[in-house]
């Protein structure tokens, strides 16, 4: 019997980096019959290190169980992804850099795209992620397989209010900046030399009339073409990059 807690993954980077980061219990791993190709054996070897129950199974058997996932011939079953307190993001977010940059996330519920933006975060230097618990998506093997195993290194705190939660910020000595449409300057202008904290909302409403308010300064994209917008996730890449593209040219670590 397998534990009540289990969450499955799927997909060889989300496996692997699960495996690799060690920050929840793996309790057997699922894989195709047959000769496994190089990266999903590298997978394999690490599991069997770490005495990891394998199960393969028939690929008829494996392609029906999995057929509405893009699964690469490989699955985990794991338990469940462990949150911070939003106390314990801020200290770990210093410990972790001089300025740290978070990310509050406003009504995102679609899972791909928050497994995007996740990814987007991790692999740009942002040092962790706020997430309000109602209105955004859960975290479930989609989040995990779009965010390509970023979520298993990018510290997240769910919170129940995100005004309270911004107040708490700015307490800690985040400045808040809203990324919207109608920002005060473009994202470039703005000096990322402060701790701070990126509001960001969804496709369909953006950041709420309440949290623009609770910010510090709102910022805009630059855009030049007919359809004068981004999606989240892309809006987020561009934001996290001029984030970290001044941070290395003043070199703040």
């Amino acid at each position: 019997m397998k534990p009540t807690d289990q969450y499955l993954i799927f997909g060889i980077n989300p496996v692997r980096e699960a495996l690799l980061a060690s920050k929840r219990c793996c309790y057997s791993l699922i894989v195709e019959q047959g000769k496994a190709p190089p990266r999903v054996q590298a997978v394999i070897e690490l599991a069997e290190k770490n005495r990891i129950p394998i199960e393969p199974l028939p690929k008829s058997v494996f392609q029906s169980k999995f057929k509405n996932q893009v699964h690469q011939g490989i699955a985990g079953y794991f338990s469940n992804f462990k949150s911070l307190e939003l106390e314990e993001l801020i200290q770990a977010a210093f410990q972790h850099i001089s300025l740290p940059t978070l990310v509050i996330l406003d009504g995102i519920q679609d899972p791909q795209n928050l497994g995007a933006i996740i990814r987007s975060a991790e692999t740009l230097g942002i040092q962790g992620m706020i997430l309000p618990k109602h209105g955004t998506a859960s975290i479930n093997e989609t989040v995990a397989k779009c965010s390509s195993g970023a979520i298993e290194h990018l510290p997240i705190a769910w919170v129940i209010n995100l005004v309270r939660s911004i107040e708490q910020l700015k307490e800690a000595g985040f400045w808040v900046a809203g990324v919207v449409q109608d920002g005060e300057m473009p994202c470039y202008q703005y000096k990322f030399d402060t701790p701070v904290a990126l509001v960001i909302g969804g496709e369909g409403k953006g950041v709420r009339p309440l949290l623009k308010k609770s910010c510090d300064v709102t910022l805009s994209i630059p855009m030049k073409g007919k359809l004068g917008s981004l999606n989240a996730a892309s809006a987020s890449a561009v934001i996290f990059y001029e984030n970290l593209r001044q941070k290395k040219m003043q070199d703040i670590k």
